[in-house]
Order: structure tokens, then C-alpha cells, then sequence
């Protein structure tokens, strides 16, 4: 029977996963990214989950990866916070272990995991918000993977819900991303700091990216200062589904990332009540929302997917 390997590639760790033809998943590997290091440092680290994944794993017929960006032709074209950018990851891969391999944005392929084994499984349109460092998303159409004329498509992160907003780091502003992000919630909290509120968020839980982790619990212990922009970010999440739902009419809603896995629980029914309030009653009834059932494993299953369809072995 042929295996396959999907694998995950973020800003701080780099997930991997050997799977049967069935997606029963055989073998697991994480290293860190360690992509303040540079490019080569990433490339070694992906190196060494693959080759932890094709030890005695000789019948492979496919890599499938995801990544943060716009991807083009195999190549990264951008990618944020990464040092990626303009690399042909699928000719590197190739050349090295003579395996098929494909790459695709890794919301896409998020959405494509909970589409074919999570939580938006069997429907016919599902939309993905996936709300971690940044936020991604992805789109399922008429029961296909929609990535627009040029593979830019469900750039959600980028819509705009507060036109006076902050500055993305697109160059745009008031996007989602610049709002609802990790990254949007942990500058909330040092500019509140800095104005002297109270916090249970301590300094050295701010010099990197604060981790969902740190938020949830803080979150839980009643910090008022965290849940009020904890609960703002989820009103511009459910501010913008509101007009997706409007758009696209999707029968399932998934709600994934590091901070919808964390505090999806606190969160959701306020995404969801902003989005009815956001959007016509009738296209709203036909809306579930659902939290990510794949969790960290999303975009594996999707990148799994993708390259066994790909190559149809």
C-alpha cells in the first residue's frame, strides 16, 4: 500500500505526518522552523522531519506542504514573517528525495483538511477562518478547494471591517488580520499596559509572540483587560462572516488557528452573534458555525490530500 506525507510549515515549528491511502496517519515529526535564522536553517529543520518520516518509509508516492503566502508554479512568492520568499520549495524537495511533491497555501490546505476529514466534512460550501499569528483563510465551493483566477483567493485576513483601523502589515488598513490576529490582540495588550491598566499578561510573556495558551488563561481568571480584546476580536471576526454569509451562502462556518483552538469555546458565540447581526436572517439560518475538529493537524490532512489527488497513484 503507498504512503504519503503531509507537512506543515510555520513561522515557529515545522509539523509532519506519514499517512496510509486511507488518511490514517502512521507517523508523526515536529522540529522547530527556526526561521529567524534564515532559509537555510528552515530548509535543514524541514530536512530533518522528512527524513524522520521516510526512515524505514520507503513507499512513499507523494509530499504534500503548506505555507504561509502566495504561492505560484512551486515557488513561494512571499511569505510573512518567514525568510522563504522566492524559493522553489517543490524543485528542492524533488531533487532531494525524487518524491512527487506539491505545495499550497497553508489555509487553503487547512480548509481542505476539515473539508475532507474535520469539521466541514460532506457539505457542498464551507468557509475556514484560521486565527492564529495572522489569520488565513480558505473556501470550499460547489465541493472544491476555490482559489480564485491567479491562486489569490480567500485572502480573509485582508478584508477590511474598520476602515479607520490600524495598519496591516499589507500596507492596508483596518484589515481583519489587523484586528482580530494574534499579533492585533498582543499589541492591544502592551498599548493598555503602557497606559498603566491592569493585566495578569506579565512583560516576559510579551517579548515574542504571546502564546493562545497565556490568553486563554488569563481570559479564564476573569482579566478584564484581555477579555475585552478578546471579545472585540471576535465581533470584527463575526462582523466581516457576517458578509461572507451574505456573499457566499456556505452551509458550515469552521473556526480554526492557535487562538479558535484555545478559546473557541469563550469566543465563538460572540463571532456568532456578531455575524446575525451582520448578515440577512434568512441566509444566517442556513449558516452552521463549528470549531476546527482537526485542530493543529488541519493543514497535514489537507496537504495530504491534495498531493495524493494531485498525483492519483
Amino acid at each position: 500500500m503507498s504512503n504519503w506525507i503531509g507537512v506543515d510549515i510555520g513561522g515557529t515549528k515545522i509539523l509532519g505526518a506519514l499517512f496510509d491511502e486511507k488518511g490514517n496517519k502512521l507517523k508523526s515529526e515536529k522540529k522547530s522552523s527556526k526561521s529567524s535564522k534564515g532559509k537555510e536553517k528552515v530548509v535543514e529543520q524541514l530536512k530533518k522531519v522528512l527524513d524522520s518520516l521516510l526512515k524505514e518509509n520507503k513507499d512513499v508516492k507523494g509530499i504534500g506542504i503548506g505555507v504561509p503566502g502566495v504561492i505560484k508554479d512551486g515557488k513561494i512568492t512571499f511569505t510573512p514573517n518567514m525568510p522563504l520568499n522566492e524559493f522553489n520549495l517543490v524543485d528542492f524537495v524533488e531533487k532531494e528525495y525524487n518524491i512527487k511533491t506539491i505545495i499550497e497555501n497553508d489555509a487553503n490546505a487547512s480548509m481542505y483538511g476539515e473539508w475532507k476529514f474535520g469539521a466541514a466534512k460532506g457539505v457542498k460550501n464551507a468557509v475556514g477562518y484560521f486565527v492564529g499569528t495572522g489569520i488565513g483563510g480558505g473556501l470550499i465551493l460547489n465541493e472544491s478547494l476555490y482559489k480564485g483566477s491567479f491562486n489569490f483567493a480567500a485572502e480573509i485576513g485582508h478584508m477590511n471591517v474598520y476602515p479607520e483601523g490600524p495598519l496591516c502589515g499589507c500596507n492596508l488598513r483596518g484589515c481583519l488580520e489587523s484586528l482580530s490576529s494574534k499579533i492585533a490582540i498582543q499589541r492591544e495588550i502592551v498599548r493598555k499596559k503602557e497606559r498603566g491598566e491592569k493585566t495578569l499578561i506579565k512583560s516576559s510573556d510579551l517579548k515574542g509572540i504571546v502564546k493562545s495558551s497565556t490568553l486563554k488563561a488569563a481570559y479564564d481568571q476573569g482579566d478584564d483587560l484581555v477579555r475585552g480584546i478578546l471579545n472585540d476580536a471576535a465581533r470584527y471576526i463575526g462582523i466581516n462572516a457576517g458578509s461572507i454569509i451574505n456573499l457566499l451562502n456556505p452551509e458550515v462556518i469552521v473556526l480554526g488557528g492557535g487562538v479558535m483552538e484555545a478559546l473557541g469555546e469563550q469566543l465563538m458565540p460572540i463571532v456568532v452573534e456578531t455575524a446575525k447581526q451582520y448578515s440577512i436572517p434568512h441566509i444566517f439560518e442556513c449558516c452552521e458555525f463549528k470549531l476546527s475538529q482537526l485542530l493543529d493537524d488541519a493543514c497535514l490532512y489537507g496537504a495530504f490530500s491534495l498531493v495524493k489527488e494531485k498525483v492519483g497513484v
